[in-house]
């Protein structure tokens, strides 16, 4: 099988991806809207793109034009292929009937075409042969088939049954692949894993070989709908588990052989609670179409379509963490700016910063996360990204192998300027140029900063914070290391404002003063401890659901609500609401009820955990706030009424943070912060190397020997200022420097580790 490989080049110019207040405007936005020219009261459904507009299936043709066989159920609405074609605007003109010649008595479509628009394939009902018994099931049902035709002299030929689509099973919903040899379908024949799944036929010459099931994307719910992209990602629909209800939209990338990536949802404004299917992207992914009977329309299903601003579909799914999980080539090539000659040996260090909103431990030391999901905050147990790094070659390459994600990458080398550059990647194929200036620049103070977390120690790597020139203006957007590290030049005698965020919250702002360091020969170091909780901040507590009229917790709602009360013992000052909703069944007083008992059910559970009742709210909103469109006279499945049954918190009191500022040589004085950063100053600041904190002693201990046992028999236990954490220090030493050489040899061995400053 042949699969056409598509090299994208990232340029050293690549916009920046927007990840903070004033880069707002640079957003991928994805716009939708209903090919109302094209849709009828009836069914629209399954564009495929042709020459200068689309072909699509409907349900309205005019029954002179198809005329029904003998023997059909009465009643029943048969569909077939319309073509409309777009005008000078863009705007898709009155649909017309799209060839006669490939229409039958029953139903037709959906249809896909070869790269070159001459071969059309197509599924079919079976038609039936004089003389010969009629093949309809007991429900007068007749066999789909797929089928193929080519285009001579205007005309369509006589279709022509693919050999492997015998009429014994229903094969339908073709798609090719962008070279014509591979054709993707969706059969019930036997084999399967569920109802509908999807298929594939790879040719070989002129000959179509037996169909091979999709197993890695097939589930035990139906398949069906597919659509390959050029750069072979397969589009397609189900109504797996995992939905929002009805046919969701999904997508997985063709990793070798046989094999695909895991289904990923493309979640919200796609997938609706109805059906979403048929979904077609052009050659750069930002235009497309697809069907749905969930967003509103003039009929059933409706044709749908969308389009991409600054980004394309790529950029706008990986905003929204809806990535396939699979490995990326990536090669950076560093030059020096003025002679473009190569620079070898310089650092290069690789992170997704997608994956860093850590707020906190739970009791047995284990992450707690916060993760964008739909535009919610949500919390999530999860495992930081470590980054990546190492050094160029003699050719000054540095090639690494890495998931899609938003990426920081910064390069160091001793007598240039350290550089960083954040830039998305979501293909194979990335190359990225980085051209390095000499030494520092004139008059600058070079600023090296740390930031880490004040209830768990930790540094607070993949940070965003924007500094702003206060006299100027000018706003430089720097992402912190694995480390929590950051390194930038800035002007003298200069006040700047950092805003900081985790993700897309913000989480504190403080001030940078300038005025009275020598930059030819000091470092203007800093260290800001951040707390992670904001007033007003809300998060999602994904798995706290509840059965049908039931007030009682589920036994999968205790693992979130562990989160929770390992988060708020580590943060007393923090104050929460827990807010409560309910579905639509019932009527809306006793759903007011409802909420009320399971928020005060949240709280007497988070209480026996150790929380003080006079921290927790409960607050129950009924019916009053669903997710989705579930509401009164509208018909839901189970699966998306329990979606409305759900568990919020809001936090009415912030943490509060603090930080230590040391400079070599020479002090300044305090610098004044607003949110939950501060600022002040002291000497001869310490760094640790830390291999885990605890809540719990016991468990410090048995990591603490774990440690020891694995080389590194120096290893202590030590409270840090502020902290309720037991923390295992390995080493400490009076420059970072030294501090993350002891780091990577603790990684080396296996061990997770990172460098915290002796805040005093």
């Amino acid at each position: 099988m042949k699969l056409t490989h598509i090299k994208l080049t990232v340029l050293l110019l690549i916009p920046f991806l927007a990840m903070a207040q004033e880069d707002q405007a640079k957003k991928v936005k994805l716009s939708v809207k209903n090919e109302e020219s094209i849709n009828t009261d009836g069914i629209d459904f399954s564009p495929s793109f042709y020459e200068d507009g689309i072909v699509f299936i409907s349900s309205k043709v005019d029954s002179k034009a198809k005329p029904k066989a003998k023997g059909a159920p009465k009643g029943k609405s048969y569909v077939t292929i319309m073509r409309s074609v777009r005008d000078m605007e863009g705007a898709l003109a009155t649909p017309q009937l799209f060839a006669q010649e490939l229409i039958g008595n029953y139903n037709e479509g959906p249809v896909c075409f070869d790269r070159t628009g001459e071969t059309v394939y197509f599924s079919a009902n079976v038609p039936q042969k004089k003389g010969k018994k009629n093949k309809a099931s007991k429900k007068g049902e007749i066999k789909m088939a797929l089928y193929a035709a080519t285009r001579v002299g205007g005309k369509w030929s006589e279709p022509v049954q693919l050999p492997f689509s015998s009429g014994e099973f229903d094969d339908m919903h073709p798609a090719i692949s962008i070279d014509g040899d591979m054709l993707i379908f969706s059969s019930n024949r036997e084999g399967g894993q569920g109802k509908m799944d999807l298929w594939a036929s790879n040719k070989v010459g002129d000959s179509w070989g037996v169909p091979v099931n999709l197993t890695s994307v097939n589930s035990a719910s139906d398949e069906a709908f597919p659509f390959i992209h050029a750069d072979n990602t397969l589009y397609f629909a189900s109504d797996m588990s995992s939905g929002s209800g009805g046919l969701d939209l999904y997508f997985v990338v063709h990793d070798g052989d046989n094999n695909w990536t895991t289904p990923v949802n493309m979640g919200q404004p796609f997938n609706t609670s109805g059906d979403d299917f048929g979904l077609i992207v052009d050659l750069n992914k930002i235009n497309g179409y697809y069907s749905s009977n969930g967003s509103g329309g003039k009929g059933q299903d409706d044709i749908f379509s969308f389009y991409t601003e600054n980004g394309n579909l790529d950029d706008f799914l990986l905003q929204q963490n809806r990535i396939a999980d699979r490995m990326l080539d990536l090669q950076v090539t560093v030059l020096d700016r003025k002679t473009y000659q190569p620079l070898p040996m310089a650092e290069v260090k690789l992170l997704n910063y997608d994956q860093h909103n850590v707020i906190g431990r739970d009791e047995e030391g284990n992450y707690i996360t916060i993760q964008e999901e739909d535009g919610k905050d949500v919390l999530r147990p999860g495992i930081p990204d470590p980054g990546v790094e190492g050094q160029t070659d003699r050719r000054g390459f540095y090639t690494a192998d890495v998931r899609a994600g938003n990426y920081a990458i910064t390069v160091s080398k001793d007598g240039y300027q350290t550089k960083q550059l954040r830039v998305p990647i979501t293909k194979p194929g990335n190359n990225l140029e980085i051209l390095m200036d000499r030494g520092g620049a004139d008059g600058q103070v070079r600023w090296s900063a740390s930031v880490f977390n004040t209830v768990t120690n930790a540094p607070m790597s993949g940070t965003t914070m924007v500094v702003t020139n206060q006299r100027t203006g000018k706003k430089d957007t720097l992402v912190t290391d694995a480390n929590g590290l950051v390194d930038h030049n800035l002007d003298p005698n200069t006040t700047y404002k950092v805003d900081l965020y985790q993700g897309k919250r913000i989480i504190g702002t403080t001030e940078i003063n300038t005025t009275g360091y020598d930059g030819a020969n000091q470092i203007l170091m800093q260290n800001i401890s951040v707390a992670p909780f904001l007033s007003g901040d809300v998060v999602d507590l994904p798995n706290i659901y509840y059965n049908f009229n039931d007030a009682k917790l589920r036994p999968d709602a205790r693992k979130d609500l562990r989160m929770l009360a390992a988060l708020l013992k580590q943060q007393p000052d923090v104050t929460v609401e827990l807010a409560s909703h309910t579905d639509c069944r019932g009527s809306a007083t006793y759903n007011q009820d409802l909420s009320q008992r399971r928020a005060n059910g949240v709280v007497d559970y988070l209480v026996a955990q150790g929380v003080a009742r006079d921290r927790l709210k409960p607050v129950g909103y009924g019916e009053s706030q669903p997710r989705n469109n579930c509401v009164d006279g509208v018909s839901c499945t189970e699966a998306e009424h329990a979606r409305n049954r759900r568990t919020e918190m809001r936090v009415l009191t912030g943490g509060s943070g603090n930080a230590i500022v040391h400079v070599d040589g020479k002090v300044p004085g305090s610098v004044g912060a607003t949110g939950n950063v501060q600022v002040s100053a002291a000497d001869n600041a310490e760094y640790h190397v830390v291999a885990g904190s605890f809540l719990m002693p016991e468990r410090a201990e048995n990591h603490l020997r774990t440690v020891q046992n694995g080389g590194f028999p120096e290893a202590s236990i030590v409270r840090f200022p502020n902290s309720e954490f037991y923390s295992i220090s390995v080493g400490s030493f009076s420059s970072r420097k030294e501090a993350l050489q002891l780091k990577k040899a603790l990684n080396r061995a296996k061990f997770e580790a990172f460098v915290r400053p002796n805040v005093l």
